[in-house]
């Protein structure tokens, strides 16, 4: 394709572009010759897409007008539920964002849009980090003429990087999960592949809700087995950490609000209770990445990349550890 048809053709917005799988999409759709406009909050870390031909929109999604400049002329969109992890109130945020990314839609009268949501949206409750899914699926199904698929990835397996912290503190590992329940993770690589054939084709019509489940369900045990296999730490040890803990731990680290910890463990107990749940396993929605390639590819290389933890915090680190073995 010449540059001269290129450029003639409407775009695709791509939302959050500098995120961990907008930044992809955007990359695999310049490969296929798809212009695009990546639009972030800061978009000093996209050169590298500007100079493959990818338009920089950089601005804020509660500016109703700068929206509304994003998706006019496009073709379709590639969209999620951003959120600040600094924010007070994490669902009234999602809310209005949202709100101004659905309108834009509607002002220009966009036909197709891929939605990263997540399992567990059908939740109405306001329980956990999902809800914001909920309602961005309610107000994208509210537009009679939108095509959008609604991609339902289940728990990431780039999460567990934000365990290394603890991992180097205390020696073990923990969530507010069970060890021995086994629930679905996926490779953030796996849904940018999805993602982006969806949007290069642009075949899909209705309201369609596509589950992706990574290769198989794992339990926290094993889990921290091959995380710790891949650091040299084969025998490290999983340990549940009790919700207040986790809550206080979270808030501790300075960059998560008391109100995104409550909800993020409040996402760890409906994992645990198997409240938020895939759909039965399917060569449809399994994706290929095991736990093990990512914790070779991914996992042990941010460990390494990780600082050692001060001796206050391993001190701090064994009282925790202490603690939880006993409770």
């Amino acid at each position: 394709m010449n540059d001269d048809l290129k450029s003639a053709e409407r775009p695709i917005v791509v939302l959050s572009a500098s995120g961990r799988v907008g930044t992809v999409v955007a990359h695999q759709l310049l490969r296929a010759n798809i212009g695009i406009r990546a639009v972030a909050r800061h978009t000093h870390t996209l050169k590298d897409l500007a100079e493959q031909g990818a338009e920089l929109w950089k601005g804020s999604l509660l500016d109703q007008a700068f929206m509304n400049r994003v998706f006019a002329g496009a073709k379709a969109a590639f969209v999620l539920t951003p959120g600040d992890t600094m924010t007070p109130d994490l669902h009234e945020e999602q809310r209005h964002n949202n709100e101004h990314i659905v309108e834009a839609i509607r002002v220009a009268g966009l036909t197709h849009v891929v939605f990263l949501s997540s399992w567990g949206a059908e939740l109405s409750d306001k329980k956990g980090t999902i809800y914001g899914c909920y309602l961005m699926e309610t107000l994208l199904n509210s537009l009679p003429d939108l095509n959008v698929v609604h991609l339902r990835a289940v728990w990431f397996m780039d999460n567990f990087i934000y365990s290394i912290g603890l991992i180097k503190m205390a020696g073990i590992n923990g969530l507010s999960i069970d060890p021995d329940f086994a629930f679905p993770c996926i490779d953030s690589r796996d849904i940018w592949m999805v993602a982006a054939a969806y949007l290069k084709q642009l075949d899909f019509s209705g309201k369609t809700i596509h589950y992706l489940q990574g290769p198989r369900d794992y339990t926290m045990n094993e889990v921290t087995t091959i995380l710790g296999t891949s650091i040299g730490r084969p025998s490290l040890r999983y340990l549940k950490i009790p919700k207040v803990v986790m809550i206080n731990g979270l808030k501790n680290t300075g960059i998560i609000s008391a109100n995104v910890a409550q909800l993020l463990a409040e996402t760890n107990e409906r994992i645990d209770s198997a409240s938020v749940h895939g759909e039965p396993r399917t060569p449809h929605n399994t994706t290929p990445t095991t736990l093990d390639k990512f914790a070779r590819q991914k996992f042990a290389p941010a460990y390494i990349e990780t600082p050692s933890a001060s001796l206050l915090q391993k001190i701090q680190g064994a009282f925790l550890r202490i603690y939880l073995s006993i409770s």
